[in-house]
This record gives structure tokens, C-alpha cells and sequence, in this order.
């Protein structure tokens, strides 16, 4: 029961870190590139959105929706529960990464340390839900 309530606190925050780092503009700052702010304000303005979600071809707000998702993961890892991870898991491959790829396609290569560290954070995460969801 400890190690899951402490895996929910560092999966929480982790979806936290995420969040705060596409939601503003010194985000860039939380990997200790300051100097990437303005570039990162500037590339989540210019993504149109992924053609496979709802914001693809609709000219996508990715500091809202991206940041939206990203908050929808920490409520859920907040909550709990053994039917949740499932869902978060699917959620992760098929819309987060999703993001990520179409963020790829417009970041510029300068940017290349907050898709890493953003994808690695990611597939770390859904590692750990498809272990969980193997152990079931």
C-alpha cells in the first residue's frame, strides 16, 4: 500500500513538472534552459495540432490543450485505482504521444532537450502501466 500510494505521489508529479513545463513561459527554465522560453512560447503557438486528434487541422492551442492533458493524467493518477491505469495508458499512447509527435514536426532543433525530456517522462510512465497492467 506504501509503495503504491508513493508511486501515485511521483507519477503526480511528474504530470505536474510536465504541465508547468509547456504551460508558461519560463517553463524551459524547470530543465535549466532559461534561454529556450521564448522559443517554446513561440513552437507551441505554430503546431496546428495532430490529424489524428480533435485539434488536428483546427489550428490546435497546445499551451491549453496539451497542458489540459497533461493535468487530466495527474487528476487520474491522483484518484487511483487498478481500472485507471488502462485507460491512462491508452490515453498516454494515443493522445500524449500523439502531441509530442506532431510537436516534433514544429519544434525547432533547439527544443530538441524539452521533446526528450518530455518523451522520456512519458515513456517511463507508460512502462510503468504496462507492468502494472501485466501484474493485474
Amino acid at each position: 500500500m506504501k509503495n503504491a500510494a508513493h508511486s501515485r505521489q511521483q507519477r503526480s508529479s511528474r504530470y505536474q513538472r510536465l504541465a508547468a513545463l509547456h504551460g508558461g513561459a519560463l517553463g524551459a527554465a524547470l530543465l535549466g534552459r532559461p534561454d529556450l522560453a521564448g522559443a517554446l512560447g513561440a513552437a507551441l503557438e505554430r503546431c496546428p495540432g495532430h490529424e489524428n486528434l480533435i485539434c488536428g487541422g483546427r489550428g490546435g492551442r497546445p499551451r491549453v490543450c496539451f497542458v489540459a492533458k497533461l493535468e487530466q493524467m495527474e487528476r487520474s493518477v491522483v484518484r487511483g485505482g487498478e481500472g485507471r491505469r488502462a485507460w491512462e495508458e491508452r490515453f498516454l499512447r494515443e493522445e500524449v504521444s500523439a502531441c509530442l509527435e506532431a510537436f516534433a514536426g514544429y519544434f525547432p532543433a533547439a527544443l530538441e532537450p524539452v521533446l526528450s525530456y518530455a518523451r522520456e517522462e512519458v515513456a517511463a510512465d507508460m512502462e510503468y502501466l504496462r507492468q502494472v497492467i501485466a501484474a493485474g
